[in-house]
């Protein structure tokens, strides 16, 4: 343990030498050591701009592989979309496709605010085949005074050559005073 501490007690003060005789050399720089300072200004300038376009490949990169993974033809995306937002609170959403759980969704108070001010979610993307298909949704959240609230909605619909989209529209029933919800393709 003595030692331990002895050894740490003579590297801090070997370091402390090693800074001030460092902070006196770069005050007193002979010409070829100011050269060499500006070469290493130099690089890393270099390496920030290699970085640019490291993060600008990247992002080409993430792009090509969309489209490879999803091409247009068979490309289909499930939106969601809140008109209103008075008479439903949205919590979560789960999305069947053909029968089988493809994605669930919470939403926290962000994310419902965003759709409340109009943003579209896009809550799922995939590769479709041609032919007929079931889209199946479970909205839950909270109705009119707070009460729970759980709805389903199907679509049974025909995905034809290219890409397609599925609309999930929750909306505001003013005469009914709760909310509608409905599955749009376009």
């Amino acid at each position: 343990m003595m030692l331990n501490k002895l050894f740490a007690t003579l590297f801090l003060s070997l370091l402390c030498l090693a800074v001030q005789a460092n902070d006196q050399a770069s005050a007193n720089l002979p010409a070829n050591d100011k050269e060499n300072l500006r070469e290493i200004e130099k690089l890393s300038s270099d390496i920030q701009n290699l970085k640019l376009g490291v993060i600008d490949l990247n992002k080409e990169l993430l792009e090509l592989e969309e489209q490879l993974l999803y091409p247009s033809s068979t490309k289909y995306t499930v939106f969601v979309s809140v008109t209103g937002g008075q008479f439903f609170t949205l919590e979560s959403i789960k999305f069947k496709l053909d029968g089988k759980l493809v994605v669930t969704q919470l939403y926290d108070q962000q994310k419902r605010d965003a759709l409340v001010r109009g943003g579209i979610h896009k809550l799922f993307v995939t590769n479709l085949s041609e032919g007929k298909h079931t889209a199946t949704v479970f909205f839950t959240g909270l109705g009119p005074n707070a009460t729970p609230y759980k709805r389903a909605a199907e679509l049974s619909f025909e995905k034809s050559v290219g890409q397609g989209f599925l609309e999930l529209v929750i909306k505001d029933n003013s005469s009914a005073l709760e909310a509608d919800f409905e599955l749009r393709q376009w």
